[in-house]
């Protein structure tokens, strides 16, 4: 993929990153328990695990956190938004590209979630200078293996149907469907 192409795959994927999560804010949760949400974002992170570098996965994540953080929750809550970000990114990346024989993007999006709240609970924890709060992990990793698997089977469909149509190839010598599609114009 070359430069300007990879570059625009970033932006798309962060653009549809922030906007999920903005839109995720909308969607009432039936379970009246404080801090879970869907964690549909990290769809768009599984996608970039896929067809990017890590640095790239980073830079996606990175980016969603810092406009989602200040449009929406402020910067207060940066540290739990980035922490769980990055850190789930980086173990997601080392499961999809060490041991996918073993871990399904399925799986893999339950890791990434129950790591993601895992460490936000921690760095809450951490910063409130309470264990206490450690006693609500139980219900948060409940909850990660739910969502972990909603994302998951969401994503994984998606990056089927990319790699399907061949949208996102990591070869500069494949033509997308969408230049083929322009050339036989």
């Amino acid at each position: 993929m070359n430069k300007n192409r990879r570059y625009a795959v970033i932006i798309i994927l962060v653009s549809n990153a922030i906007l999920i999560s903005l839109l995720e804010s909308f969607i009432p949760i039936p379970i009246p328990v404080p801090g879970i949400k869907l964690g549909l974002a990290n769809i768009i992170t599984l996608i970039a695990l896929v067809f990017l570098p890590l640095r790239d996965v980073l830079l996606v994540v990175t980016i969603r956190s810092l406009v989602v953080a200040l449009l929406t929750r402020g910067v207060m809550m940066l540290p739990f938004s980035l922490g769980g970000g990055i850190l789930s990114a980086l173990l997601m990346a080392f499961l999809y590209k060490k041991l996918s024989r073993y871990f399904s993007i399925k799986g893999i999006s339950i890791v990434g979630a129950i790591v993601h709240n895992t460490t936000q609970i921690t760095i809450a924890s951490f910063l409130l200078a309470e264990s206490v709060i450690l006693l609500y992990l139980p219900i948060l990793l409940i909850s990660a293996v739910i969502t972990g698997f909603i994302t998951g089977t969401i994503a994984e469909i998606a990056i089927n149907e990319i790699k399907e149509k061949e949208l996102l190839s990591t070869s500069n010598e494949t033509v997308t469907v969408i230049e083929r599609r322009a050339l036989n114009k």
